[in-house]
């Protein structure tokens, strides 16, 4: 991902990522049937950190855990906390990137929107929220921060305005223990 993210999608050859690697091509190869697979395997490694962080999350700190992971993640190089961003200029021109992240965006609502379920069922989170839809309006949010850190934003600055933006986004929906 940091060859994808320094120097584009396109311009990114397997060679380059042989190399980069310390490996043959045809290594990558045996893993790999194309750039386009490397480029899934990437946001499936992130995806699977997401689902890994959500997994054992205890309803009451699932509004912590947001800002843990996300503290978590601006600790990370630029190549992975922005993987998604270094393909988008690609969707168009390819529609196999474009299949790809709309793959990963599609897995990504799922995972938030079954944690949103349990909370439901465990009468943590009113039973009128849209799962769905405070998926989306999490994930909108989470990506925009992280376009904010790429315009400048100071990280330890993003870390605290999505803290407080996931508790005005979820105070609506918690229910409180009267």
């Amino acid at each position: 991902s940091e060859l994808f993210f320094k120097g584009g999608y396109s311009t990114t050859s397997m060679d380059d990522i042989a190399r980069k690697i310390g490996v043959t091509k045809g290594t990558i190869y045996i893993y790999f049937k194309s750039k386009e697979d490397v480029l899934y395997g990437v946001c499936n490694r992130n995806m699977n950190m997401l689902q890994e962080a959500l997994k054992n999350v205890d309803p009451d700190e699932f509004l912590h855990m947001g800002t843990k992971f996300f503290k978590t993640e601006m600790k990370m190089p630029d190549h992975i906390k922005f993987h998604w961003i270094f393909a988008m200029g690609e969707m168009e021109s390819n529609p196999k990137i474009k299949n790809i992240l709309s793959k990963s965006y599609r897995e990504y609502v799922m995972v938030l929107r079954e944690k949103i379920d349990q909370l439901k069922l465990l009468k943590k989170i009113s039973e009128n929220t849209d799962s769905l839809k405070l998926a989306r309006i999490l994930i909108s949010f989470h990506n925009g921060v992280l376009m904010s850190v790429m315009q400048g934003l100071s990280e330890s600055t993003a870390v605290d305005l999505f803290g407080e933006g996931m508790a005005s986004l979820l105070q609506n929906h918690y229910r409180t223990n009267d």
